[in-house]
């Protein structure tokens, strides 16, 4: 095998709860992740040494990207020769759904199989890790309760039936903005796990407004007013449930898998950028 074409999917936040900044400089935080179908293309083949290409011009001009720190810390782990990646990106940048994770976790699990590499999942998570707090998430995607910086995944049955309307705004958020800008409480509370009520391999789509949010919410609707307004707008028109993936921008609202969006995209989409996505399952 000389090359592998792969889907590397983007994630939403059901929940997101930053709990407290931790001696390591990351932020203990606990999420319930969702894999969707919209994602990036990846070709990965063999080569001599590791190039990348990609037909966004803002990765295309940066030194490095998790594509290629996937690839380098391949080669460096196992002896290899290198990658040559072709990325299409149809996952926005900045817009908190994982994109860039999403990428660096397909280099991993496309490398592996050119090579015809078997590693323990133990180390292909480890592996992941070091990239980034949601890679690992990526190995294995759908839904997962998330802990520890990210990277402690239990996978969870979770209500899937829904379909989702993402309202993509041309508002780039910097992760690293976002968490040094968040008022956290003094106090450290190490066991208040926010969604521990949450019977989750029991949990509907209507029970999801009294068990979810995301402690990043009251900070960018601070700043970016339009967003906290997307998410009005769409619990008006049927959303079930609506909410800011990540750290923002992306608005994302889950809906009756009967409800007709046809309409509600006619008047959106003259304002936003609009998408339809599904859960994977």
């Amino acid at each position: 095998m000389n090359s592998l074409i792969l889907k590397a999917y983007a994630k939403i936040n059901l929940g997101l709860h930053v709990k407290f900044r931790r001696p390591d400089g990351f932020h203990e935080i606990e999420t319930i992740l969702q894999e969707i179908n919209l994602c990036d293309i990846i070709k990965i083949m063999r080569s001599e040494r590791n190039v990348f290409t990609c037909d966004n011009q803002v990765l295309c001009a940066e030194d490095s990207n998790l594509c290629t720190q996937a690839a380098d810390l391949l080669c460096a782990e196992f002896g290899l020769p290198g990658f040559k990646i072709e990325l299409k990106k149809r996952i926005p940048i900045g817009a908190g759904l994982g994109g860039g994770s999403s990428d660096a976790a397909a280099v991993i699990r496309g490398g592996l199989l050119l090579y015809d590499l078997s590693p323990p999942q133990r180390e292909v998570h480890n592996l992941c890790a070091q990239l980034g707090s949601d890679v690992p998430f990526f190995i294995n995607g759908k839904s997962a309760y998330a802990t520890g910086r990210g990277e402690k995944l239990i996978p969870v049955s979770i209500s899937t039936d829904y379909k989702i309307l993402l309202l993509l705004p041309d508002i780039h958020i910097s992760t690293e903005w976002a968490y040094k800008n968040l008022k956290l409480g003094l106090t450290q509370q190490w066991a208040d796990n926010k969604f521990r009520s949450s019977e989750f391999h029991e949990l509907k789509v209507s029970d999801f407004n009294s068990e979810f949010f995301n402690s990043f919410e009251p900070l960018v609707f601070k700043k970016y007013p339009v967003l906290e307004e997307m998410k009005r707008v769409l619990v008006q028109n049927g959303a079930l449930f609506a909410g800011m993936s990540g750290s923002g921008s992306t608005i994302f609202g889950l809906f009756d898998p009967d409800f007709d969006l046809s309409e509600l995209i006619g008047d959106l989409q003259t304002i936003y950028n609009c998408k339809i996505a599904i859960p994977v399952r």
